[in-house]
């Protein structure tokens, strides 16, 4: 009898080893205030983002705002998410229009959280491909606590990685 309950025990322990050392297969880069990051395509027309930036580096703190101050920054950060010109900007001459915007935090949700991120997918339809030359991130000069934005990016001339600053805020394709 002794000999099949440790059997069994065994037996259990290798069934349920799997799920107790499986590690979640959805993950985020290490949260780092100052610090964001933008994966971006550029296909023919096509321009698409997904920018993550820690909430700190936008409103100096991650937790639900407490005093009007931290309240009116907040507003107006999710007013001026509203449209992709308050933290980007591409080339007039390429005649972008915006075709979608998500902007997320947990922090909209009056959820409370120990690292809060704002998240941002946006995309666009350019009418004027070839005068796709450039993107310039405008969130450093109203957000100086972004120090800055790792860039991953698909374009025109193939993949690069690099990170761009307020002193030198434009992505070149």
């Amino acid at each position: 009898m002794k000999r099949f309950l440790t059997a069994a025990s065994l037996g259990l322990f290798c069934m349920a080893a799997p799920f107790a050392f499986a590690q979640d297969k959805h993950t985020h880069a290490a949260h780092s205030h100052g610090v964001g990051s933008l994966e971006l395509s550029v296909q023919g027309g096509k321009v698409s983002g997904s920018f993550e930036i820690p909430m700190e580096s936008l409103l100096g703190h991650e937790h639900l705002p407490r005093t009007e101050a931290q309240k009116k920054a907040m507003a107006h950060l999710q007013s001026g998410l509203a449209s992709a010109d308050y933290f980007m900007a591409l080339p007039a001459a390429a005649q972008c229009k915006q075709i979608s915007l998500k902007a997320s935090s947990s922090m909209f949700e009056g959820k409370k959280s120990e690292h809060s991120d704002l998240d941002i997918d946006v995309a666009f339809e350019c009418a004027q491909p070839a005068a796709l030359t450039e993107l310039r991130i405008a969130l450093f000069a109203k957000h100086p606590r972004l120090k800055s934005l790792k860039v991953d990016m698909v374009g025109p001339k193939g993949q690069k990685s690099l990170s761009l600053t307020a002193k030198d805020p434009v992505l070149r394709f």
